[in-house]
């Protein structure tokens, strides 16, 4: 059977190549979407805090550091060189305890000298006493020798009173944090005070009196009041389970702010301590207002978005294995963890960062943080 040249030309004028390749184009990505709607998109999956009936409600968080409300830095009262230092970082130490000394030989050996003074002085006003009361010698040699004896006195108080300063007492009961000296090292009077001492010996602080130092909002202070109860979280206990958030009290709100950063600083005292609590450790402070009187949801701000349409509050979640918009009612905007909303169970899928192209039903496999 012979084909007719005059009826394929005909069939390329009916269907032209560019129909074919425009079909071909649009079968191909039929099935491509075919195989895309059929495919489960991964998705990370959270669900709701919830606060039960009768815990706090959270006001406020700030982060700081923890300090210690007794600390010193300790320095010489005199130039001198270091002779003897019992205490190393972390030394345990009581009131009075020596920490230290200075070597003061020309010291000693000049309040030796006086105090050699001081006896023969005291020695000749005797005489001259017992001589005066005899009537063998004048009111006015005897008043001589008691003017002597008191200005040796004086000086040689004043020679104890350095060879004293010589030696480096603690203050309080503590523990040293900081070394700052050595043995044979030269050292001089601080003159600063506070940690800025300039050739100071050693730093120590009274771990009974550590607290939380936090920075506060010029606009969050007006929620606060002294005594409020507080939720610690040190960032170095995060992996203790028994430890991982402590009790404390807002103890004080200093009467000054930070005209460059708009903040108060607070003292929190903590109601429970832990060993490793050491000054300068970063934690972070929840101070807690009044107890829920419901059980509430609480969705982090990120999770929460606005239907510019409708301007309905809604989040994703996932429900029997597809991507779902759940509507929200917004209880409180003001809750520093979040919003506390409603139309959510305890148990909801909350999807974190959905992607840009997710769409309502959509399938999705869940990956649960």
């Amino acid at each position: 059977m012979t084909m007719n040249p005059g009826s394929n030309m005909n069939f390329k004028k009916r269907l032209p190549l560019g129909w074919i390749i425009l079909g071909s184009v649009f079968f191909i990505g039929f099935i491509g979407w075919m195989m895309s709607e059929g495919t489960s998109l991964s998705v990370s999956t959270n669900t709701p805090t919830l606060f039960k009936k009768g815990s706090q409600t959270p006001l406020v968080t700030a982060s700081g550091y923890i300090v210690a409300r007794t600390r010193a830095t300790l320095s010489s009262k005199v130039l001198g060189r270091v002779a003897y230092l019992g205490v190393q970082e972390g030394s345990p130490v009581i009131k009075g305890q020596v920490l230290a000394k200075l070597e003061s030989p020309d010291i000693e050996a000049s309040r030796n000298a006086i105090f050699s003074q001081v006896k023969q002085a005291q020695q000749d006003y005797d005489r001259s006493a017992t001589l005066l009361k005899a009537g063998y010698e004048s009111q006015a040699n005897t008043e001589r020798l008691l003017s002597q004896l008191n200005t040796l006195k004086s000086q040689l108080a004043y020679q104890e009173a350095l060879l004293e300063s010589m030696t480096l007492k603690a203050p309080f009961t503590g523990i040293v944090t900081q070394k700052l000296s050595e043995v044979g090292e030269t050292v001089a009077p601080g003159s600063a005070g506070g940690a800025n001492a300039i050739n100071a010996i050693l730093v120590m602080a009274d771990f009974d009196t550590l607290e939380v130092e936090v920075e506060v909002s010029e606009s969050g202070v007006g929620k606060l009041t002294p005594g409020m109860a507080t939720e610690v979280r040190v960032d170095a206990l995060e992996k203790k389970k028994d430890s991982a958030v402590l009790r404390g009290h807002l103890r004080a709100i200093y009467p000054s702010s930070n005209r460059q950063k708009a903040t108060i600083i607070v003292r929190v005292a903590l109601d429970q301590k832990d060993p490793l609590l050491v000054p300068d450790m970063g934690a972070k402070v929840t101070f807690l207002g009044a107890p829920y009187e419901e059980d509430v949801l609480v969705l982090g701000r990120e999770q929460v978005y606005r239907d510019p349409q409708t301007s309905e509050s809604f989040t994703w979640v996932v429900e029997k294995g597809v991507a779902t918009k759940k509507s929200l009612l917004i209880l409180n905007a003001s809750n520093p963890l979040g919003y506390e909303v409603s139309g959510l169970t305890p148990s909801s899928q909350l999807i974190i960062a959905p992607p840009d192209n997710l769409k309502p039903g959509q399938k999705v496999v869940a990956k649960r943080l």
